[in-house]
């Protein structure tokens, strides 16, 4: 497995508990939107019982000009999201693996919902600003993000893809009933007519999943992506 140098350019504390890492952009490394790869330390040791590595989604665009991944560090945590937490600093390096995955929005519909629960929002993150870049309308999007605490990453992000895309439809939710609401509200007007990207906990990827179905959305039209903590 080849692993490609990227450096630490700055940490952003997105909540109370979740910090996305920007990095330079390694040499001939390219990566597609909503894609997600394997991170190790370069100059840090983690503890004799754990993985060295770690996946997480790569939540910037190829168009932000970084690598960019966003996780949340709660308690208690690995000794991996400690040394995140920390003992990483700008200037120092990790290691990423080449990009796996193709979770993305697919032709065929010109429509889809979203529904991202916490930390689920990132590859979102990445395929809107890609969307963003390329001026892309022809599909309208509703994103249903949800925080029971509401605490919501990426702060102006929101306001300024808004801006550029004008069939975005974003919802900011901090209520679980008022989540399941809104995603059983559009299945029952839009049902296989639009496509589903569901992103957030195993749990909640097949609740929404089985419920989807139970409103009569074809299966093929659902894509999951399960986050598990660590």
């Amino acid at each position: 497995m080849k692993l490609y140098p990227a450096k630490v350019q700055k940490i952003i504390k997105e909540t109370s508990d979740t910090y996305s890492y920007i990095l330079d952009i390694p040499e001939g490394y390219a990566w597609t939107a909503g894609q997600h790869a394997l991170w190790r330390f370069q100059d840090y040791e983690v503890s004799g019982d754990e993985k060295p590595g770690r996946v997480f989604t790569i939540a910037s665009a190829p168009g932000d000009g970084f690598l960019m991944f966003t996780t949340r560090i709660a308690e208690p945590h690995s000794n991996f999201k400690d040394i995140l937490l920390n003992q990483i600093k700008p200037r120092d390096v990790m290691l990423v693996a080449n990009p796996l995955g193709s979770y993305t929005f697919h032709d065929g519909t010109d429509r889809a919902l979203v529904i991202a629960g916490g930390i689920g929002i990132t590859p979102i993150r990445s395929l809107l600003k890609d969307m963003a870049d390329k001026q892309n309308t022809s599909k309208k999007v509703t994103v249903l993000y949800s925080d029971d605490r509401g605490e919501f990453a990426y702060g102006d992000f929101w306001n300024a893809v808004q801006q550029t895309l004008p069939n975005l439809d974003l919802h900011l939710i901090d209520d679980r009933n008022a989540f399941t609401e809104k995603t059983e509200a559009y299945a029952k007007q839009n049902g296989s007519d639009a496509e589903y990207l569901i992103a957030g906990s195993p749990g909640m990827n097949k609740a929404f999943a089985e419920t989807l179905k139970g409103l009569g959305v074809a299966e093929d039209r659902i894509v999951t992506d399960d986050f598990r903590g660590y």
